[in-house]
């Protein structure tokens, strides 16, 4: 059960005379004096010199002097929060309510707690120093409104050398954009990263430091800490933490310091930690993290930070760019495999082989599982990949070596169906040879995330046998296959089309994956850039047809529809279409469909339906009709 205080002062100002009467008659038998703070500066000794307790309701810097105030009266603090305040509660744990605040002031078990001195003036919440978008965004924002604050800061967002010299004579160098000195509070979006390792009464001042190495990374860590609903319990990779007794931190220009969003100083700034120097009324919730706090201890984590003098220079030398730089460790895993990747030798020529002739036999079968298990065994895609990483980085020895592996596994492939065509007598198509006719820009879609992903695979070896999901999702063999047996059958429309498949999957990967590659830092610019118009180029010029073959399949899937169960009067006689197909080959339109009819049908008959449904094609139609008579 609270105990009270038997005696108080209450120092007010204009801001919170109407608290006066409220105070005064307490319903907690609290003997309360009012003073105005005004009356309190003139005559300090004569107010404060035999005071026990002071409760307070008035802006920052008034609240600010009575705390320099208690070390030389020895008084203890109960704070009410104007309604205007936002940080003051949550900085010290107190209610919004006036009774309960009231209330909260008026106890006699007030905690002992630190204060922080930032170039000895007394911060209570934080001190910004330099550029943090979003961290600095004012408390009481919307999210809404944080994450404007924090989007309009980062236009020229740059890193600066920061010089940081700790008490226990540790000296850190590092690049940042900009850092900040905070009290243990909940507020504000930059202390819930530190809050689970800090405490009002630890006599450390903890200094978050801000170095996003891209803006992407920045904008993902800005859009994650709009969750206000939990504390962190570890670091993003946008910041470093250092908790000392004392910090002085040096930029490498002079820059203005914010404390608790109002008074300013300049750096060089000298923070230190006036440790167990008051005793001020907190919330239960803080008293039971004080009671529970353990031991302090130095913490100094810049494992996210520049560091060494070469890195700080890259970092200081331009704007923050907008992606994010591959590490060492992974860019050189990655050239290590993608050079392998790129080397031809007898187990990719086998390999290819082996999968364009399953491929091959799977197509005439009609078998999608025997085709799915020659992508899986078609190693096709990892020169691809090699190739994109070439043209990005413009490594004309990656890009040639990637080059001669491609064409000659094309050339491999191409052999290998036409060999297995020849084998084959009849001259069969089947639904799976179908499928990889007449590409369209669905194809090129599946192709561009194939790209993505199958990128994304190589640069994270912990998934890539996912890589084997992304050949079989493109499809690289398989249309390959249908090429040959076209080239085998001396068709070149249906080699012509199964090509059109292939190189729109060749060129839609190449093309994402290099951006890929880009986007995920392995390069600080695109080099290769004769290379990528060349593929890009490619790509428009493939594009037409694709789109030209989209948009007669979108006709053509209208007509089937439209024709569903349609009903023609030919010589007095009803047919009902069903289950209308139209397809291309060798540049004509093929229309196969089921005819229903009741009574025997002539060629008079079927020439007079056949001339009817020539009228809805410009071109010349071949029908080819399954006619089934029903009672």
């Amino acid at each position: 059960m609270a105990t009270y205080v038997e005696a108080a002062v209450f120092v007010y100002t204009e801001d919170s005379r109407d608290l006066v009467d409220q105070v005064v008659d307490n319903p907690f038998g609290v003997k309360v004096t009012a003073v105005e703070f005004v009356t309190l500066q003139e005559q300090p000794a004569a107010v404060l010199e035999s005071t026990a307790h002071v409760v307070v309701a008035a802006r920052v810097q008034v609240i600010k002097d009575l705390l320099l105030h208690t070390r030389e009266y020895d008084f203890s603090l109960g704070i009410i929060p104007l309604s205007m305040q936002r940080e003051l509660p949550r900085s010290y744990n107190l209610p919004t309510r006036k009774d309960d605040a009231i209330e909260l002031a008026l106890r006699d078990d007030a905690p002992v707690v630190d204060l922080i001195t930032c170039n000895d003036q007394l911060m209570l919440y934080k001190a910004t120093i330099g550029r943090l978008p979003l961290l600095d965004a004012p408390i009481g924002s919307s999210r809404l409104g944080m994450l404007w604050h924090g989007l309009k800061r980062f236009a020229g967002l740059r890193l600066l050398t920061f010089d940081i010299a700790l008490s226990n004579k540790q000296n850190i160098r590092t690049a940042a954009c900009g850092c900040m000195i905070v009290q243990h509070h909940r507020g504000n979006v930059a202390s819930k990263h530190v809050s689970y390792e800090s405490s009002i009464s630890d006599g450390m001042v903890s200094l978050i430091i801000s170095a996003p190495s891209s803006l992407l990374e920045y904008g993902k860590f800005l859009f994650q800490s709009l969750n206000r609903s939990s504390r962190r319990n570890k670091l993003p990779k946008t910041l470093g933490l250092i908790k000392c007794r004392g910090i002085e931190i040096k930029p490498e220009t002079e820059l203005e310091v914010t404390l608790d969003g109002g008074a300013t100083t300049q750096t060089p700034v000298v923070c230190k930690t006036l440790e167990q120097s008051v005793r001020i009324n907190v919330g239960d919730d803080l008293r039971e993290e004080i009671r529970n706090a353990q031991p302090a201890k130095e913490t100094v984590n810049v494992k996210n930070l520049p560091r060494g003098k070469e890195e700080v220079q890259k970092a200081t030398k331009k704007a923050i760019p907008f992606f994010a730089y591959a590490s060492e460790e992974r860019f050189r895993d990655l050239f290590l495999a993608l050079r392998d990747d790129a080397r031809t030798d007898s187990i990719y020529i086998v390999l290819m082989v082996l999968s364009t002739m399953l491929a091959t036999v799977g197509l005439f079968q009609n078998s999608s599982a025997v085709v799915i298990g020659a992508m899986l065994l078609a190693p096709l895609m990892t020169p691809i990949i090699s190739l994109s990483m070439g043209l990005l980085r413009q490594d004309d020895g990656l890009t040639t070596r990637s080059m001669i592996k491609i064409v000659i596994g094309v050339v491999v492939a191409l052999l290998s169906a036409i060999l297995i065509t020849q084998a084959f007598t009849h001259k069969i198509i089947t639904e799976e040879m179908q499928a990889r006719l007449n590409p369209t820009l669905l194809d090129l879609a599946v192709a561009i995330i194939a790209g993505v992903a199958g990128a994304y695979t190589k640069a994270y070896k912990e998934i890539l046998q996912s890589l084997a999901g992304v050949a079989i999702a493109v499809a690289l063999v398989p249309p390959l296959a249908v090429a040959g047996i076209g080239a085998g059958r001396l068709d070149w429309d249906f080699f012509s089309q199964a090509f059109l498949l292939f190189s729109t999957n060749l060129v839609g990967i190449i093309l994402a994956a290099t951006f890929t590659f880009r986007v995920l830092g392995y390069s600080s610019a695109v080099y290769g850039r004769h290379g990528i118009r060349i593929v890009t180029l490619a790509l428009i010029l493939i594009a037409i047809p694709l789109y030209l073959s989209y948009d007669r399949i979108v006709d053509k899937v209208t007509l089937e529809k439209s024709w569903q169960h349609e009903r023609f009067l030919v010589n007095d006689k009803y047919l009902i279409v069903r289950n209308a197909r139209l397809n291309q080959y060798k540049g004509k339109d093929v229309m196969t469909m089921e005819l229903l009819a009741r009574e025997p049908l002539t060629r008079d008959d079927l020439n007079k339906f056949r001339e009817k449904i020539q009228t809805h094609f410009e071109r010349k139609l071949i029908i080819r009709a399954d006619v089934n008579y029903i009672p």
